[in-house]
């Protein structure tokens, strides 16, 4: 795997320390380097979809469902297999990678096999193994495959545009963690859900983060060579593709019209809530991911249901294992939307409640087996540790305007999509297909309007496992916003066919053939497009650049200085402030900060006391016994101080403070903003520096 290591110019000429300038890549590049970059662009991307899409694709056709469903709900198979495999890495001791991947999907296809076998030995089944063949597409097929295609590509073409380029990091709260997560699998290949302490939680006994993302997008950097910011970009441009495929897919078996079906892919491009919002704020990758195979869930739950055998079961599981091993707040939003669907489906005639509990109950303990560290972390995550509490910043009505009317987090709604939202709600009683699928998208709504309008308890303790956060439940929302908007196209659509077949006085007027109204929802399609510039593709953009078009957290000084760091380096660790940009140490250069994420000032109390003892007193290294020996139980070799917090109202952690006249540091690097200092303890403690004392602190930021 690439080390992410950025290029440097020759050394400017000058007193004192060698001073190595960073010149910025996408500003001034020659021709091989262009053509570098644009293949990456593109080789990435594509190699990401590809180990997406085919392990999930492969298990899904052996299970006997048509090449369609397989298609569609790949990812989430995919992300299944790899969670399961996590749970394998608990007990079993193996590398994480592509060949890895692939054993994984051949032991899941034999699952399947060996479960489609077991029913056609039962009494009175005659069911066979056999696979459904692609049937010849028609043109039906071809326009909802060209709505999917559109809406994906110009949503990847909109995140591209607002990263800059596709290495660019975000400099924002989560990504620091996401990024050294996939350098740590990619490098070490280490896939047991608890191996991810040692990023930053390296004291804590019962750690759990969900990384079935991070497993799949290190496996793209491992193929590619590619840095940890091009694979999770790369990762981050599907997730608009992997929605609208599923809700097309829905759609369809929903029995929705032609024109539903394929404008919903589209339209969803534009919504800014998702998938923008949760790329560019956190970002909250993993989370982002699991909201978009939602809808893929639900149509293997639906094939589950319908078809009823033992190896739609074995699906069936490994989509809610895969939910889970995305992000625990994914797999409850799936399955309250799940009670819904069932609450519909059990209302019908002739429907058998016992007979789907079954299915369900199976499929349920498949998953939690296939799954059970994260369906453990889970719960240990909600009832107990760090509780999250966004204060209210709007009254209920303000919350429900925000969200109806395209307006949450911008300065102005998105007026075209919102009003072809207000006109799907007003003739949303012609449209028996949404019912249920809108109906549980209230149930995002609600959420989000007692997450942005209520500081109660109840609401905080409610909304815990979604942590407490308006813009998931927004997110999840825009899943049925966007097909209530294709309706409402639909409906403006019929409408003015109707008129201009009256006006003209042709037989439109009178028709209920949908070919006049499916051609005036073309052309409304791209009238919409045209006004709305791209589907809002500038605003998005800006949205995205917001976080990635800057270098607040990490510039180019620092990762130079990283790079400087891993060619000088003799190994061990290095003690670094977690919230200046330095934590990215790890993804940048493959070195191991001992914080490895940013750490909230107001939550140290949950950290190690090891770790509280470095970033509170590390200052004292001259003389505290306890931090000498943690420094040399630890093997700290380097101080690492960069400049620029995460957060404007954070400042240097006291431990670090005025280490500049430390006896046991020698500074070794320095340029603009950033310090790196070679660890040397005295043989005897010795007056320590003035910082120490806390009374004592100058405000030195730099050390």
């Amino acid at each position: 795997m690439s080390t992410g290591r950025v290029g440097r110019s020759a050394p400017e000429r000058g007193g004192g320390t060698v001073r190595l300038t960073y010149r910025c890549r996408a500003c001034r590049i020659t021709s091989t380097e262009w053509i570098a970059l644009t293949f990456q662009a593109v080789v990435v991307p594509v190699v990401s979809l590809l180990v997406l899409f085919l392990p999930g694709l492969a298990v899904g056709i052996l299970a006997g469902v048509r090449p369609a469903v397989a298609l569609v709900t790949a990812p989430l198979i995919t992300y299944g297999i790899t969670t399961a495999t996590a749970t394998v890495a608990s007990f079993v001791s193996f590398p994480w990678n592509a060949l890895t991947l692939l054993v994984a999907t051949a032991l899941a296809a034999l699952v399947v096999l060996l479960a489609r076998f077991l029913a056609t030995r039962r009494p009175g089944r005659r069911s066979s193994l056999g696979i459904e063949r692609p049937r010849r597409p028609s043109w039906r097929d071809g326009v909802v495959v060209g709505g999917v295609v559109a809406g994906g590509g110009l949503s990847a073409g909109v995140l591209l545009a607002g990263f800059g380029r596709l290495a660019a990091p975000n400099q924002d709260w989560d990504y620091v963690f996401h990024a050294n997560a996939v350098r740590f699998l990619a490098d070490s290949g280490d896939l047991a859900p608890t191996a991810l302490r040692v990023v930053n939680d390296w004291e804590s006994a019962d750690f759990y983060y969900p990384h079935t993302f991070h497993a799949v997008t290190a496996t793209v950097a491992q193929l590619t060579g590619a840095t940890p910011f091009e694979a999770l970009n790369a990762q981050a441009m599907l997730v608009c593709l992997v929605a609208g495929a599923g809700l097309a897919l829905l759609l369809r078996r929903n029995g929705a019209p032609l024109a539903v079906t394929a404008s919903t892919p589209v339209l969803l491009a534009g919504f800014a809530s998702f998938p923008y919002d949760v790329l560019w704020r956190g970002p909250l990758l993993p989370f982002a991911a699991g909201v978009a195979v939602i809808p893929a869930f639900l149509v293997v739950l639906d094939v589950m249901l319908r078809h009823r055998h033992p190896g739609l079961v074995v699906l069936a599981g490994l989509g809610a294992a895969g939910l889970l091993g995305l992000h625990p707040s994914t797999a409850l939003s799936a399955g309250l939307i799940a009670v819904v669907y069932l609450a519909f489906r059990w209302a019908a005639p002739a429907r058998t409640p016992g007979r789907d509990a079954l299915l369900l109950v199976a499929a349920a303990a498949f998953a939690v087996v296939a799954a059970f560290p994260a369906a453990r972390g889970a719960v240990l995550k909600t009832t107990g540790g760090w509780v999250q509490d966004w204060p209210a910043v709007e009254t209920p009505g303000q919350a429900v305007g925000d969200l109806l009317l395209l307006n949450h987090g911008s300065a102005t709604p998105q007026y075209w999509l919102a009003g072809l939202l207000i006109v799907g709600l007003l003739t949303l009683h012609r449209a028996p297909y949404l019912w249920w699928w809108v109906g549980a998208s209230t149930i995002a709504v609600t959420l989000f309007v007692l997450s942005a309008a209520s500081d109660s308890d109840f609401v905080t303790d409610l909304t815990a496992p979604w942590w407490n956060d308006r813009w998931r439940f927004a997110a999840v929302a825009v899943l049925g916003l966007a097909p209530l908007a294709a309706h409402g196209l639909l409906s403006l659509s019929a409408l003015g066919a109707r008129a201009v077949g009256t006006l003209t006085g042709g037989r439109a007027g009178r028709s209920s053939s949908p070919g006049p109204t499916g051609a005036v929802v073309a052309a409304g399609l791209v009238l919409l497009v045209l006004l709305s510039q791209g589907l809002y593709a500038p605003s998005n953009k800006a949205r995205i650049a917001t976080n990635y078009q800057q270098d607040t957290t990490l510039d180019h000084d620092e990762t130079a200085a990283m790079a400087w760091l891993a060619e000088h380096s003799d190994g061990g660790t290095i003690m670094n402030d977690p919230n200046d940009g330095s934590a990215y140490l790890s993804a940048v250069a493959g070195l191991r900060p001992l914080f490895g994420h940013v750490v909230n000032p107001s939550a140290h109390w949950l950290l190690g006391d090891t770790q509280r003892l470095l970033l509170d007193r590390f200052n004292c290294l001259d003389s505290d016994p306890r931090v000498r020996q943690a420094v040399e139980d630890l093997d700290i070799r380097y101080v690492f101080l960069g400049s620029g917090f995460v957060r404007d109202d954070m400042h240097r952690v006291q431990g670090l403070v005025g280490i500049g006249t430390s006896e046991s540091l020698e500074l070794v690097h320095r340029t603009a903003g950033v310090r790196i200092y070679e660890v040397d303890l005295t043989r005897t403690p010795v007056e320590p520096v003035a910082a120490c004392d806390r009374s004592g602190s100058d405000g030195d930021v730099t050390g």
